[in-house]
């Protein structure tokens, strides 16, 4: 179809932009100098601004309804659809509000970055205040018919609602809290050899092996060190991670290696021969998650999985751990 390539080499080149802002992005977390946050926050606004303009054009509209009429094959369709639904939310928002939300969340970001370190929540309090306003706006202008935070769920987890997540939430704390109640109740584990000295390089090491091991892809990604654990992709074949290292307490880069490997290895399996187009990306957040919590929690919390990498961390930590035993 000749309509459907034009949309895909449009959606491939917004997707271009994209990720030149996502790495951007990337950098703002890893290796940014502090000095250059305001015109990073910039940059990034500006190119926000442009991937939404050429998105959100009448040309891409009368596209879509051109091809809604076609006779697709399955794939096709489906990347239509989901386009045309992302679209009709997008042309919501003028490319000014979409640049003053790159702003506002970058601000935000630097902002946070500067309350962890001097522990005061005072400087994060106004640019938080202020990113919250925006997002109100946003659900107003996005549309909704029973609760505004419902226009800001559906941009991750489409068709997911707030009345859904209250008897969701309900369910599950009715079963948590009395579980949680119990296990407190039981004779508790003495962790406390997870907290003595754990030189940084020795655990990057050990994390950097755990990856390995789940099949991440090093040739298509890389981990660095962050504020705070995550995982971006700028197509499938580079998908990277990052995680923090506390050398006195061995879990925090232990389950962010797992967890954020998890999410990696859900990037690093899309196809390729869809960059840019719907069934090239992410389901939603909740797909994404379940698959970062099957390996952290389900995998990695697993007795298996320690039988193989216990004797390992034993020979790299002999002083912390000879004496501990797997169970």
């Amino acid at each position: 179809s000749k309509n459907y390539k034009l949309l895909e080499v449009k959606l491939q080149k917004i997707a271009d932009i994209n990720y030149a802002t996502a790495l951007l992005h990337w950098d703002k977390e890893t290796y940014m100098p502090k000095k250059a946050a305001a015109l990073r926050s910039q940059q990034l606004s500006t190119l926000s601004e442009l991937g939404h303009s050429l998105f959100t054009e009448k040309s891409t509209g009368i596209l879509l309804n051109k091809l809604e009429k076609e006779n697709l094959n399955e794939t096709l369709e489906a990347n239509v659809k989901r386009t045309k639904e992302d679209y009709d939310k997008m042309i919501k928002l003028p490319g000014s509000f979409v640049a003053e939300s790159s702003m506002l969340s970058s601000k935000a970001f630097h902002a946070w970055i500067e309350a962890r370190k001097k522990n005061d929540f005072k400087i994060f309090e106004d640019p938080l205040d202020k990113l919250i306003s925006h997002k109100r706006k946003e659900a107003d202008l996005l549309g909704f018919s029973d609760h505004p935070y419902d226009a800001l769920l559906d941009l991750y987890e489409p068709g997911l609602t707030v009345s859904t997540l209250n008897r969701l939430f309900k369910n599950v704390r009715e079963q948590l809290v009395p579980f949680v109640a119990e296990l407190r109740s039981k004779k508790q584990i003495d962790s406390n050899f997870l907290f003595l000295k754990y030189p940084s390089d020795k655990q990057w090491n050990f994390g950097i092996d755990i990856l390995k091991n789940i099949g991440y892809n090093f040739d298509a990604g890389r981990q660095d060190i962050s504020e705070h654990p995550f995982t971006i992709n700028f197509g499938s074949t580079d998908v990277r991670v990052t995680t923090r290292i506390d050398e006195y307490d061995f879990s925090n880069m232990t389950w962010s290696c797992i967890h954020e490997g998890g999410h990696a290895l859900y990037e690093q399996g899309l196809p390729i021969d869809q960059y840019g187009l719907p069934c090239g990306s992410a389901a939603s957040l909740s797909i994404h998650e379940s698959q970062s919590r099957l390996w952290e929690n389900m995998v990695g919390r697993g007795k298996n999985f320690w039988k193989f990498h216990y004797p390992k961390l034993q020979k790299i930590f002999p002083k912390n751990l000879s004496n501990i035993s797997l169970d």
